[in-house]
């Protein structure tokens, strides 16, 4: 007497590692572009637009209440240790940031003129001496 072994094969076990594997792969393809595909897709089936959406377009409509303009650098002392920030303090003092480029080469010395005039014979003959 044959049974038939029961549970899912072969084909229909690699169908659904795939599917979870390509679930998984947008869902670090979304992490890495910073959205949400998953809520996207969503909004395109019922015809709404997804929160984080209409909450970034909410905040740029309303004009930006700020005391200090963006970008200002302020020094602050917290808890004994001093802290770069860019929210107001008691005693924050503003810093000013600097554009540095990079790293740049060194720079090379001139050479001194006096390696670079030619050598009496004398010099020579004293040079080839000490060889």
């Amino acid at each position: 007497m044959l049974h038939k072994q029961r549970g899912l094969g072969l084909i229909q076990v690699a169908i659904i590692m795939a599917s979870l594997a390509a679930i998984a792969m947008a869902f670090l393809m979304s992490a890495r572009h910073e959205r949400n595909f998953f809520a996207e897709g969503l909004g395109k089936l019922t015809g709404k637009a997804p929160a984080s959406a209409s909450a970034s377009a909410s905040a740029s409509a309303a004009p930006a209440v700020s005391a200090a303009p963006a970008g200002v650098l302020r020094k602050c002392v917290i808890d004994g240790k001093t802290v770069l920030s860019d929210v107001d303090c008691k005693d924050g003092k503003v810093v000013k940031a600097i554009d540095t480029r990079g790293i740049e080469a060194p720079k090379m010395p001139k050479p001194d003129p006096a390696d670079s005039a030619p050598q009496s014979a004398t010099d020579k003959m004293i040079e080839k001496a000490t060889r």
